[in-house]
């Protein structure tokens, strides 16, 4: 992962320097510099990089003053405070900056910070994707067909069993054999009206038509487009019973 940075400090020679030490960090990638507050403001709002080395000690605003307008942009790049003076350590952490360097710059102080940023950036993205996935419901549920990979709607499913090691989904009109477990298709399908009735039977609670007591605490139900009958595990009756309101 490359992370885009931006070095935001007025003085030159401390900027050259600290460029220098960043070209030999590989997932570095130093997109623009700015030698003022104001430049960096507009620099950042135009290139929304990753990651920004800010001087706390400018002409025409402090490091901390513009820490606060970056954030007022709403765009989530982490900062790096850079100074000559120590003093400002508990200031630049109060505005939850993710590291303080101070100059003339150690190389392996640089790295060490770099690769701090790294590690929180890389997780808050993950965390977006996941997030983000998380979010997307489907209704469509993927099967493996020789080298195609064929799309269902969940609503068409009956259900799903397992028969000599094996997984089917019935629907009303076909069965797939699944390259998933029936685990793996409880967790997918749970919240969407399928129930687990029997180790080997995931249902479709929608395509139930009947259900009738069986042996020893057990029950049967029979199901749309499905000529055999769906076995209801004793422990599962109860379970059973809540959900459909019996």
């Amino acid at each position: 992962m490359s992370i885009r940075a931006v070095i935001i400090d007025d003085e030159y020679l401390s900027t050259k320097e600290l460029i220098f030490l960043l070209s030999k960090i590989s997932y570095i990638d130093v997109v623009g510099q700015a030698n003022c507050g104001k430049e960096g403001l507009d620099l950042i709002r135009t290139l929304q990089p990753d990651l920004v080395f800010l001087d706390i000690e400018m002409p025409d605003i402090t490091g901390m003053q513009l820490s606060k307008e970056i954030l007022k942009l709403g765009i989530p790049c982490k900062i790096i405070f850079t100074t000559a003076y120590d003093q400002y350590a508990i200031e630049a952490f109060d505005v939850d900056a993710v590291d303080y360097i101070l100059k003339p710059y150690e190389e392996k102080r640089v790295i060490k910070a770099a690769k701090k940023a790294k590690g929180i950036i890389e997780n808050e993205k993950f965390k977006t994707k996941k997030e983000f996935a998380n979010s997307i419901s489907l209704n469509k549920l993927s099967i493996l067909k020789e080298d195609t990979v064929k799309l269902i709607d969940i609503e068409e499913i009956v259900l799903i069993y397992a028969e000599d090691r094996n997984i089917y989904i019935k629907t009303e009109e076909n069965i797939f054999q699944s390259h998933f477990s029936l685990q793996e298709l409880e967790n997918k399908l749970g919240d969407k009206g399928f129930f687990r009735t029997h180790r080997s039977y995931l249902v479709n609670l929608n395509k139930i038509k009947e259900v009738s007591p069986w042996f020893n605490g057990s029950y049967v139900a029979k199901v749309e487009g499905f000529d055999g009958e769906v076995p209801i595990s004793r422990n599962k009756v109860k379970s059973f019973k809540e959900i459909l309101g019996i």
